[in-house]
């Protein structure tokens, strides 16, 4: 059953030309190597309504949901995908990437951000999971219903649940988001178009050894 509390739900799907199975596998690494911690890539800043969510709930739930849409081509074919190499928290300090930790994006986007999200599980999209509808969903901040194009948000159920109106999502994964929650990423790197791990190794080893030629821009 899903908590009446607040939460933070995404929804997943390819990315970048990556797969999600392949997405998630990278990230199961990820939280084996730093004792359950992972990060999430996001395209929308979520700043005022996280810091609404983590003052009332200080280990808030994150709940992933896979898109029910097809995916997009800018998604499958990206014009060029970059790794975010640094990253700077909702009260502009410098974030040190857990490690073997990164993100990526397409080259387009003008903004990227992450969760830091952390499971004692492996993380195993389920397909038989608990569902609820969208309708039933509310912003926690505006308390209006959940937009389309809103493909991370933090919600809560409203008290009419309104279930089995609206598109039905699964629950495919749950965890925990832990400080510092919510990252704004910088220093897009552009990757080979065939990249691999070991691409990404050798430009954060680069990044971590120039002296602070690029200023962390403030989280808006």
């Amino acid at each position: 059953m899903l908590s009446t509390k607040p939460f933070c739900w995404t929804r997943f799907g390819t990315e970048a030309g990556e797969l999600i199975d392949d997405i998630f596998a990278r990230k199961e690494e990820e939280r084996v190597l730093n004792d359950g911690v992972f990060l999430w890539g996001i395209g929308n800043g979520l700043k005022p309504s996280m810091l609404t969510l983590v003052s009332e709930i200080p280990r808030p739930e994150i709940v992933f949901s896979p898109i029910l849409s097809r995916a997009r081509d800018i998604d499958v074919n990206p014009d060029r995908v970059v790794a975010w190499m640094r990253a700077i928290t909702m009260d502009n300090k410098h974030y040190n990437l857990p490690k073997g930790t990164f993100v990526t994006s397409r080259q387009s986007c003008r903004a990227h951000f992450a969760l830091v999200c952390k499971s004692e599980r492996p993380l195993k999209p389920a397909t038989d999971g608990p569902q609820f509808s969208i309708s039933s969903l509310r912003n926690l901040v505006s308390g209006r219903p959940v937009g389309a194009s809103q493909v991370t948000s933090i919600v809560q159920f409203c008290d009419d649940r309104a279930e089995g109106e609206g598109k039905s999502y699964t629950v495919a994964l749950r965890a925990t988001l832990v400080p510092p929650y919510l990252v704004r990423l910088v220093n897009p790197c552009p990757l080979p178009d065939e990249w691999h791990r070991e691409d990404v190794v050798d430009l954060r080893k680069r990044v971590l050894t120039e002296s602070g030629e690029t200023p962390l821009p403030l989280f808006a």
